[in-house]
């Protein structure tokens, strides 16, 4: 026995010392340009080597110094060079006839990609925007059964190293990728046992301006098991550190954790848990899907912090003691559609429900069907933003097109065949906006390609009375048409509601048929026709109830009345002009008729009106902006006035012109009150 195991130490020691023996007789120089020969022929670019590497047999491996192949002025617009590196293979495999690599490292590998211009017009000259989707693959049940892959790795090794690495990608419009300072470790890459990955990058986004798009440091951790025919993945970490782009640096770090397996025979998914996190919020999934097709089943769920989330995008919203929105529900996701269902949703105290589904591509596809509780929009609308000192920027819409110039058509608008598809179904128990509170609203909207119909808009006035509404609206040709009816509005408590105190009481009806066109707030006042009816009935007028007294003719013949029938207005609009002509008001002591005219781009009222009562006829005018509308009785009806004062009264001519004016004054400021009721009640229905 001791025999034999000397010999075969002696053998071992004569294969040693013949190897190293051939080591040193072998030409590198010549290996490597065999090397350069072999990768000129195979891409065209020879890989060259500064200086020779130098090989070793125990272990057996080897070391090289700086190396480079291709450039990115090449036909290929890449190459790859780094400063040097080595490669060392494990003993006792390779006697058997197995290949496993103990350690690569890598040192300061450079990676460059540059998008020639003519491959960039190649690929949009195969797949033209606006081209048809690829057809879907076949169905599961059409395709062959999938091989089993082998349960075999195509290399193992037990230490992979990349050590201070850079990937530099441009495309042909000037858009940069650099992934700078990369670390990456990869150990114990062997079937059926458990790898351990870790890299950590410095990511630099830039458009063709060099504006940031995306910036800052990612960081990776997992855990990666391969045992035929399952990839399994744990302990996946990934965490990104924002600096500047399209996430901002309050954002971070943004935190992906997930656990999971990959059933690589039948490209099958399944997510024990996924978890993206930042500091506004989280959303997890898990469930099960295939990678071929895409498709995806499972559970979604999401906390977030809204109003911080807002605050990222530049949106003010109102500070709230509850800053949480949750959901929970199901997803289903397969190709291009996209399914919430049965979702839950908590925003601060309110309750909803809610089943979306969502089209991917274009045309934009989106179902809806929400059912909430009570909401207040003080919580939710933007706040106003504070006023700038110094003189604005310009604004790209305020720039006048020079002489022989042509302005440039928005590439970014959307064609009507690229405009989603709706169908939206929402109710809501409550909607309250200051004072104001809508019940039992229900609005559905439907229609695609830019033409969407309002069926029905509905709501009650917890003030007393109903609105509702149907619609509809030509995006593209920018007209949209509605019909607005209410019915038995209480316009002192929703005058009370919208803080215009309560001028005036009475009961409202509204029958209005409007259409309008424009893109801006200004051009659809503009553009405003159609015709209309409101009727007030029992309406009492506060101020009226001293007015006889304020002019001394008056106070001879009686009280006015404060409280009158029927008022009743209806009007014609056209190109933003509102004629209402007669206006009508009827009572027992009272009547009057009259007109008025509203100039929706001059912001401008004028009316007139005679009110016959008393055994007389009461000239009133109101005209002005909208403003400062001033508001009165005629002048020669105060003169007239003031001459039928009793005798003891006309001392003097400035007396009895004292005294009218007086009650001229008083009786505009009681008609100006209702007026400012009225307009009062208007702004806040448009929330002006």
């Amino acid at each position: 026995m001791k025999r034999a195991l000397a010999w075969i130490i002696g053998i071992i020691i004569l294969v040693g010392a013949l190897g190293a023996f051939a080591l040193t007789r072998i030409d590198t120089r010549y290996v490597v340009d065999k090397i350069a020969e072999a990768t000129a022929s195979a891409t065209g670019t020879p890989l060259l080597f500064e200086d020779a590497p130098s090989l070793s047999l125990l272990p057996p491996g080897v070391a090289f110094g700086k190396a480079s192949w291709g450039s990115p002025d090449s036909g290929t617009g890449m190459a790859v060079s780094l400063k040097g590196g080595m490669a060392q293979l494990e003993l006792s495999p390779l006697l058997s006839g197995q290949i496993v690599i103990h350690e690569i490292r890598l040192d300061s590998p450079v990676l460059e990609i540059h998008q020639p211009k003519q491959m960039a017009d190649s690929l949009e000259a195969v797949s033209p925007a606006g081209s048809a989707p690829p057809e879907a693959p076949e169905s599961s049940a059409t395709q062959p059964p999938r091989k089993a892959p082998d349960d075999t790795l195509p290399v193992e090794l037990k230490k992979l190293t990349i050590s201070q690495g850079a990937v530099l990608f441009v495309d042909a419009d000037g858009t940069r990728l650099s992934l700078d300072k990369i670390d990456l470790s990869v150990e114990n890459l062997r079937r059926r046992e458990e790898a351990a990955l870790q890299c950590s990058l410095a990511i630099d986004w830039r458009d063709a301006d060099t504006a940031p798009l995306l910036t800052g440091q990612l960081t990776a951790s997992a855990l990666l098991r391969y045992y035929m025919p399952n990839l399994t993945f744990r302990q996946v970490a990934l965490q990104l550190e924002p600096r500047a782009g399209l996430i901002p640096a309050q954002a971070g770090p943004l935190q992906l954790t997930c656990e999971g397996a990959i059933d690589l025979q039948n490209l099958a998914l399944r997510l024990a848990s996924a978890r993206l996190a930042l500091a506004q919020g989280s959303l997890t999934l898990e469930g099960q899907g295939a990678l071929q097709p895409p498709a995806f089943t499972g559970k979604i769920a999401l906390d977030a912090a809204p109003r911080k989330l807002a605050a990222l995008a530049g949106v003010g919203l109102k500070p709230a003691a509850k800053d949480r929105l949750t959901i929970n529900g199901a997803l289903e996701w397969a190709g291009t559609d996209v399914h919430l269902r049965q979702l839950r949703l908590q925003m601060d105290d309110t309750p909803a429900t809610a089943d979306c589904s969502l089209r991917l591509g274009s045309p934009l596809g989106l179902t809806l069907a929400l059912q909430s509780g009570q909401i207040d929009l003080d919580d939710w609308l933007p706040l106003p933003q504070k006023a700038t000192t110094g003189h604005a920027a310009a604004k790209p819409s305020d720039k006048k097109v020079g002489k022989g110039a042509t302005a440039k058509t928005d590439k970014t608008a959307l064609r009507p065949a690229d405009m989603p598809s709706l169908d939206l179904r929402a109710s809501a128990s409550g909607i309250r906006h200051g004072k104001l509170l809508l019940k039992d609203v229900a609005v559905i909207l439907k229609g695609e390609k830019g033409r969407y119909d309002l069926s029905r808009a509905a709501a009650r006035l917890d003030s007393g009375g109903s609105l509702s509404a149907t619609g509809a609206a030509n995006v593209p040709d920018k007209t949209y048409a509605l019909k607005a009816k209410g019915s038995n509005i209480q316009l002192g408590p929703l005058l009370e509601a919208l803080g215009q105190g309560r001028p005036m009481e009475g009961l409202a009806l509204l029958d209005a048929d409007l259409t309008t066109s424009g893109d801006t707030a200004t051009a659809v006042q503009a553009g405003l026709n159609g015709t209309g009816l409101v009727e007030i009935h029992d309406m009492r007028v506060q101020a009226l109830r001293d007015l006889s007294g304020g002019v001394p003719g008056l106070a001879a013949k009686g009280s006015i009345p404060d409280t009158f029938d029927v008022v009743r207005v209806p009007f014609v609009a056209k190109n933003g002009e509102i004629t209402a002509r007669p206006v009508t008001v009827t009572s027992s002591k009272l009547n009057a008729q009259g007109q008025a005219h509203i100039s929706l781009p001059r912001q401008h009222l004028d009316a007139s009106a005679q009110v016959r009562t008393l055994g007389m006829n009461i000239p009133v005018v109101a005209h002005g902006p909208f403003s400062d509308i001033s508001c009165g009785l005629d002048p020669k009806f105060t003169l007239d006035m003031a001459r039928q004062l009793p005798g003891v009264l006309l001392d003097t001519g400035k007396e009895a012109g004292t005294a009218a004016g007086h009650g001229a004054s008083k009786t505009g400021d009681a008609l100006r009150q209702g007026l400012e009721g009225a307009g009062g009640l208007v702004r806040g229905l448009l929330g002006r």
